[in-house]
């Protein structure tokens, strides 16, 4: 999989020429461009081996470079995804920070759909309890992430958005030995960007 998603990479940053040829085409469509915004964000977390997922919040700010090509960062907290396995239960908790490069398709002023390619650093805390261990411990992990979503804008200055990320973490090794848990998984997200 991982050999799949690096040529996807490359790809994405060898069409920022022609994105940006094709904004001076587009401009007249975006109703939000060359600005910066920020606001608050809910998702939506659940790890392919996780039991549940849950609920989550966080902030995330937009730089606008034009109609067609967007840079993002966000801050979020994710907790309580529980595992079980081998008569041992890990709770996990992220403080997850991410970066992302936006392609936006300005198909209206009030409709914008996107691609979008990023990484992570997770703030990740565990909790154990079970036979194998009863400790707490805590560590950073990388990831990386892709997606697609779509921009609702209000005015010029406000938009709402909605997305689709798959994130693809899997720790190499953590001190409490759950090397077998994957916390890859599906993430959906919903903002509300004040631009200015």
């Amino acid at each position: 999989m991982k050999r799949l998603l690096l040529p996807l990479f490359v790809l994405s940053f060898l069409t920022v020429p022609l994105l940006t040829q094709a904004q001076s085409t587009s401009s007249d469509r975006a109703a939000i461009k060359n600005t910066i915004g920020f606001g608050p964000r809910l998702g939506y977390y659940k790890a392919a081996d996780a039991d549940q997922g849950n609920l989550y919040g966080g902030v995330q700010t937009r730089l606008r470079l034009g109609p067609v090509l967007g840079i993002e960062g966000s801050v979020e907290y994710r907790a309580g995804q529980t595992y079980e396995f081998a008569g041992q239960q890990l709770q996990t908790k992220f403080v997850p920070v991410t970066g992302s490069l936006m392609f936006f398709a300005p198909v209206s002023k009030n409709f914008a759909p996107y691609g979008l390619a990023g990484i992570g650093a997770y703030y990740t805390i565990y909790d154990a309890e079970g036979p194998l261990t009863d400790e707490n411990d805590n560590e950073f992990n990388f990831g990386y992430h892709l997606g697609l979503g779509l921009e609702l804008p209000i005015n010029s200055n406000a938009a709402l958005n909605a997305d689709y990320r798959h994130m693809f973490l899997n720790p190499d090794k953590n001190e409490q030995n759950f090397d077998d848990a994957d916390f890859s998984g599906n993430v959906f997200t919903v903002g509300l960007m004040f631009y200015l």
